[in-house]
């Protein structure tokens, strides 16, 4: 080696330990300006000012173009774009976030919980992902368009990104907790408030009753010196109001006791019911999605034993790869949703709440379509004018828990099915056919279910409301179904069911006031 490629190989050595203490001391300037992420919770209103912290934190340890954040509804798990920075670029990355999601790699980011970069076709620059989570859940992801290319953000860094991201969902963390505990000690606080306020009242109440009575006995005592003669008689006959009064506060006591008793036994009734009903539904449901899923899972079978075939023949081109990913998608998709409708209608809300009854009817006729249909029972949908707005679309809102009442539909249709099958099996009937119409006035929708299964014999249409009352046999139904109907639309909707014949089948009928 000469002289001179020896200073050169020194001169060359130098430079790449410069720039590696510069990028060093990048990487420990990050590293401090990270650690000062930490906000006093108590001057927070909303999250967004952690947010903004974080993206500041990231701007000093990768150039960043834009950056967004999305963050996971803790009831739900659905990802919500929440902070974009700037905020007109917010379109831009929703349109790129919804090409990662198709593609799976918003999925993978969260999984992994790394920073993820891909060179995105559509922006024709770097996109960086990563999942903010705690040790509970996930509680959001980042993604930012860089300025650089990949090759030169230092390793390091994207560790300071992991601990940045982590760092700031515990921040997240943190702030819910403490909005939680804000609100609770102040709704203690209220109620110390009241509890106060009670005591005070009830003070005043015992000042004014020991005056009365103090008023009362110089009252009596006048009264006891004027009738000397008749004390004795009156002795006698407060002795026995006193006697009966104390029978009466007995009786009372004894009273109040039992109605309470007999309350809350038929509130646990109720409640063990309703849970036996929405176990029957759901056998009902499951049954329904088995159907649902049945000819997916063959379709899918048979792409992948064609994909085998190919390849065994002439190998497989991309194009007939690509074409068959995206066949097995759609069924994949297909057969998710039927578990969101599945969700939809298993889901019970907590508090009641106005929902649109059109909707909420139709869910639950696609879930159990196709599964009648095979059976021979066809089902038809029918909405009077007089339920539709000028824009054609029936908009009918009711004040209720939308999944109590789907259960109620399910079970409705159940019935018939069950009334129906026999006469199929038998002869009876070529077809079997349920209407569901829905009709309205002022005040009131009416949702009638029409079958032609026979009808219900009129000795017993008075009792099929009544608990554990059953014509089906011991293995087919509980007889608890049509209870659980009545008792929801009665006492939480406010409404009114009854059942009735037609010329080939039963009818039931709801009456459920509109929301105002």
């Amino acid at each position: 080696m000469t002289e001179k490629d020896h200073m050169d190989f020194i001169e060359a050595k130098a430079e790449h330990l410069q720039n590696e203490k510069n990028n060093t001391m990048k990487v420990l300037e990050a590293i401090c300006s990270v650690r000062s992420l930490n906000t006093s919770l108590n001057k927070l209103e909303t999250h967004d000012i952690i947010l903004e912290n974080a993206f500041n934190k990231l701007l000093a340890l990768v150039r960043l173009k834009n950056g967004g954040f999305f963050l996971v509804d803790e009831l739900s798990g659905n990802f919500s774009p929440t902070k974009f920075f700037p905020q007109e670029d917010k379109e831009l990355l929703l349109t790129e976030t919804d090409k990662l999601i198709t593609d799976g790699t918003f999925a993978m980011a969260v999984k992994t919980g790394k920073t993820t970069i891909i060179k995105s076709k559509a922006i024709k620059s770097y996109v960086l992902l990563h999942a903010m989570s705690t040790i509970s859940r996930t509680r959001g992801l980042f993604i930012g368009q860089l300025s650089t290319a990949k090759e030169e953000i230092p390793d390091a860094v994207f560790y300071l990104i992991t601990i940045l991201m982590n760092e700031t969902a515990h921040q997240l963390e943190s702030f819910e907790l403490y909005n939680r505990n804000k609100d609770t000690n102040r709704m203690l606080t209220e109620s110390v408030r009241k509890l106060e306020d009670s005591q005070q009242q009830l003070k005043n109440f015992n000042e004014k009753l020991e005056a009365e009575v103090y008023n009362r006995t110089k009252e009596l005592k006048a009264t006891n010196d004027l009738l000397e003669n008749e004390i004795s008689e009156r002795k006698k006959i407060e002795k026995l109001l006193v006697q009966q009064k104390e029978a009466l506060q007995e009786l009372n006591e004894t009273l109040e006791n039992r109605v309470a008793i007999e309350t809350e036994n038929r509130r646990k009734s109720e409640r063990i019911l309703h849970e036996q009903s929405k176990l029957a539904a759901m056998g009902q449901m499951m049954k329904a999605i088995s159907h649902q899923w049945r000819q997916p899972l063959n379709a899918l079978g048979m792409i992948i034993q064609d994909m085998l075939d190919e390849h065994d023949e002439k190998g497989i081109s991309r194009d007939y790869l690509h074409d068959s990913v995206n066949k097995c998608l759609k069924l994949v998709m297909h057969m998710s949703s039927t578990i969101d409708d599945f969700s939809s209608l298993v889901r019970s809300d907590t508090d009641k709440d106005t929902f649109s009854l059109a909707p909420a009817i139709h869910e639950v006729i696609s879930l159990v379509e196709v599964q009648y249909n095979r059976l021979g029972i066809f089902l038809e949908q029918e909405i009077s004018d007089q339920c539709t707005q000028s824009s054609g679309q029936p908009r009918i809102l009711v004040h209720g828990d939308s999944g109590m009442f789907k259960q109620i539909m399910m079970n409705l249709l159940a019935n018939s099915k069950d009334a129906i099958l026999p006469r199929l099996e038998s002869g009876k009937s070529e077809k079997g056919l349920i209407k569901i119409s829905m009709d309205c006035d002022e005040s009131y929708a009416i949702v009638s279910i029409e079958d032609n299964g026979g009808g219900i014999p009129e000795d017993i249409i008075d009792r099929v409301f009544e608990p554990y009352f059953t014509t089906k046999k011991h293995d087919k139904g509980t007889g608890i179904g049509l209870y659980i109907s009545r008792l929801v639309v009665q006492e939480h909707m406010k409404g009114e069911i009854s059942a009735g014949n037609s010329m080939n089948g039963a009818v039931i009928t709801l009456k459920i006031p509109l929301s105002s």
